[in-house]
């Protein structure tokens, strides 16, 4: 989720990271870092005597990336949304913070609350089996994530991962039957599948050669969020939005993707955010 916020801070839409760090010098630094990139951390959770939390990347020969997890976070942690939601805001969720048994009250709390304010809400599993080598432990806390969601952005290896599924259809039942309607499907470089109770599209992808894969789902999902504000689609539930805005909405989250794939950091250039243009008139929420 940082790096979906940078990236959307990057293009000048007001956003917040909801999160957790320990009180030490590399967690000042990520929110030094967040700030710059005009992300707000106002509801970023700051823990005494912890450390905070580190992902470590290794890109393989094809440059994708491999990852490494530490963490060391307290008995009682806490999510900090001081605020009310409202039918306007978008409340996007995931990796290893969205299915940690720690937090399930903690986030269920807010996914109830931005659910009764008519908020959008999308999931992004993100599992890595470096992080969760065993899925069934989390399995529950995934699909009550998925019922909670008006979207799922899931990439095949996280769907393969979650229910063993090899295609969008299988995955679109997997979550269908867990509880959400609408699924975008990505894969490595072969597509992009939409599937809605209604919908059923495929997007081809450019063909590339990647600088590094590190950050790449994550700013695709990010413009899904960014056509969501700039079209004016907050609140709109799956069903009720149009084919063509579809188009529009996985083609940005490609463009945002390979961006990324181009580069070597984890987030969409401030060049190409700058290039996008924004209204800045509404409040969002990670």
């Amino acid at each position: 989720m940082l790096n979906s916020a940078v990236s959307l801070g990057r293009t000048g839409i007001p956003v917040a990271l909801v999160s957790e760090l320990g009180k030490d010098l590399l967690g000042d630094m990520i929110c030094s870092s967040l700030k710059k990139n005009n992300v707000s951390v106002e509801h970023v959770s700051r823990y005494e005597n912890q450390k905070s939390p580190i992902a470590l990347a290794f890109l393989d020969s094809g440059n994708n990336a491999h990852y490494s997890f530490y963490e060391d976070f307290p008995y009682v942690r806490v999510l900090n949304v001081g605020r009310s939601f409202t039918k306007k805001d978008i409340v996007m969720f995931g990796s290893i913070l969205a299915s940690s048994a720690a937090l399930k009250n903690e986030l269920t709390r807010i996914l109830d609350s931005a659910d009764r304010a008519g908020a959008t809400i999308i999931y992004d599993p993100n599992i890595r089996k470096a992080s969760t080598p065993d899925i069934e432990k989390i399995r529950s806390l995934v699909d009550n994530n998925i019922r909670h969601s008006d979207i799922v952005r899931a990439s095949d290896e996280d769907m393969l991962s979650i229910g063993e599924c090899r295609n969008a259809d299988e995955a679109y039942e997997y979550v269908l039957a867990a509880g959400c309607e609408c699924l975008i499907y990505t894969t490595a470089g072969r597509g992009v599948f939409l599937r809605t109770s209604s919908i059923s599209k495929y997007y081809k992808t450019p063909a590339i050669r990647p600088v590094s894969t590190v950050g790449a789902g994550d700013s695709f999902t990010a413009g899904i969020v960014y056509t969501l504000y700039q079209e004016g689609l907050t609140g709109e539930k799956p069903e009720n939005i149009s084919s063509a805005a579809w188009d529009v909405m996985v083609s940005t989250g490609i463009c945002f993707a390979t961006e990324v794939c181009m580069s070597t950091e984890n987030y969409i250039s401030k060049e190409y955010a700058q290039s996008l243009g924004s209204k800045n008139n509404e409040h969002k929420y990670l």
